[in-house]
């Protein structure tokens, strides 16, 4: 069961992690756009952003069940100063994830514009949030 969570931790993150990368990339390859075509191909892009909601659900689900399933004080323990540094930069993440649906929600409707402005700089802040978890996942185990 132990390997299956982990499976499914890390199908999780390549998710989450690679649809930050993707949308980086895309945000860059599109900077040279008119900014009503770069807006319009933003807007069909951020499809992709049901990989990364997904992946974060499976982060979350897998990432509480292995805790829980190897006794969570063992775990707070084990994994040390590091795994709580990750633990708070998981619930920061959330946060900018919650904030980054509110900004998608208002880019939809008719005045998106402000919004679709503060899509890419929290898109970046999640991708290093990302990126500063796995990093921090890795010396809290290793």
């Amino acid at each position: 069961m132990h390997k299956l969570l982990l499976i499914t931790h890390f199908i999780g993150l390549a998710l989450g992690l690679g649809t930050s990368f993707a949308m980086f990339t895309l945000g860059l390859a599109t900077k040279d756009m008119a900014p009503a075509d770069r807006g319009a191909f933003m807007r069909r892009a951020m499809a992709l952003g049901k990989n990364g909601s997904i992946g974060l659900l499976l982060l979350i689900l897998s990432g509480v069940w292995l805790v829980f399933s190897q006794g969570a004080a063992e775990v707070m323990v084990w994994g040390g100063a590091m795994f709580h540094i990750k633990l708070t930069l998981v619930v920061i993440l959330m946060g900018m994830f919650g904030y980054m649906q509110v900004l998608i929600r208002q880019a939809k409707g008719s005045d998106g514009a402000a919004a679709m402005a503060r899509l890419p700089l929290v898109g970046r802040i999640m991708l290093l949030l990302s990126l500063a978890i796995v990093v921090t996942a890795v010396l809290a185990f290793s």
